[in-house]
């Protein structure tokens, strides 16, 4: 994919540069980090995983805290004492696991949620900005390997979608 993209960059700008066609440079991820309901969502998803986040924390202690404790007290600890710790230890490892699986997850859900929701505002706020600007072409930044900071309409298209609500 890249590949094909990179070839058709590399056949299409000379005939835009004959062409005399104005350029724009987007970062969309960018454009939608700036934007304000992006920011909220992320703040209330935060907010949302905050607990979760605590209790992970507060396991990964746990298990910290037991494995100090096995190589301390170890020697004077008998074998059924030793394998109990172990016990804990593992039984907390698992959990914290499932929970790190749990967090990831809905993070991707929710990233995925936000991304189908902004994708059409983006491309209007996007199309808003390059009929404003009279540009012909806009390329994604990740696409292009150098580009004038004056291209670059990533910052007018994160306003154009702050304006859209």
């Amino acid at each position: 994919m890249m590949k094909k993209t990179l070839v058709a960059l590399t056949l299409i700008l000379p005939s835009l540069a004959m062409a005399d066609a104005s350029v724009g440079v987007l970062d969309p991820i960018a454009a939608l980090q700036s934007s304000d309901n992006v920011k909220a969502k992320m703040s209330s998803l935060e907010n949302e995983l905050s607990a979760d986040e605590q209790k992970l924390n507060s396991l990964q202690n746990d298990v910290q805290k037991l494995q100090q404790k096995l190589q301390k007290e170890a020697m004077t600890m008998s074998a059924d004492q030793q394998d109990t710790l172990k016990t804990q230890g593992q039984q907390k490892m698992i959990e914290i696991q499932s929970l790190q699986r749990k967090l990831q997850k809905r993070a991707n859900e929710a990233q995925r949620e936000i991304l189908e929701e902004m994708q059409p505002k983006l491309k209007t706020a996007m199309e808003a900005v390059a009929k404003r600007e009279k540009l012909d072409v806009v390329l994604n930044a990740q696409a292009v390997m150098y580009t004038k900071p004056d291209l670059d309409i990533t910052e007018a298209v994160g306003k154009q979608l702050n304006s859209m609500k």
